[in-house]
């Protein structure tokens, strides 16, 4: 594995929704919800081996009975990493790709925990992402 440095972390976007606020409020049964959860990683290179990685992160919550919108979460949190030199391109991108993304997933979930807390529904902690896994199933294809 090559060595990086992260040598930044920031916030590049971020949108949040609640379309059925104040209803839902108001409503005593909203049944069950569900989460759907889409992680995205590009990778954009730039001179003297510095990339940008940005980790995209959608959540959409929705009521199981009649598929109503809760909350909607778009977040593109980037990472500005300096990678050694390496003719190994296999190694290059699973540092791009698993562990760097693994370094900025922290600071998305405490955003998206603090968020939905904010907005006045539960805190959302997303369980931890094998970013590995996700490698391997987005290679397989």
């Amino acid at each position: 594995m090559p060595q990086f440095n992260l040598m930044s972390q920031f916030l590049k976007d971020f949108s949040f929704e609640s379309p059925n606020v104040p209803e839902l409020f108001f409503k005593q049964e909203n049944g069950q919800a569900k989460m759907e959860i889409n992680i995205d990683i590009q990778i954009k290179g730039t001179e003297n081996n510095l990339y940008m990685v940005d980790l995209i992160v959608k959540l959409h919550s929705k009521l199981e009975q009649d598929d109503k919108s809760i909350f909607m979460i778009e977040t593109t949190y980037s990472g500005l990493v300096q990678v050694e030199k390496t003719d190994k391109e296999e190694e290059l991108k699973r540092t791009l790709l698993i562990d760097i993304p693994a370094l900025l997933f922290p600071s998305v979930r405490a955003l998206v925990v603090r968020t939905t807390a904010e907005s006045g529904f539960p805190p959302f902690a997303m369980q931890p992402v094998d970013f590995q896994k996700l490698y391997e199933e987005k290679n397989k294809k």
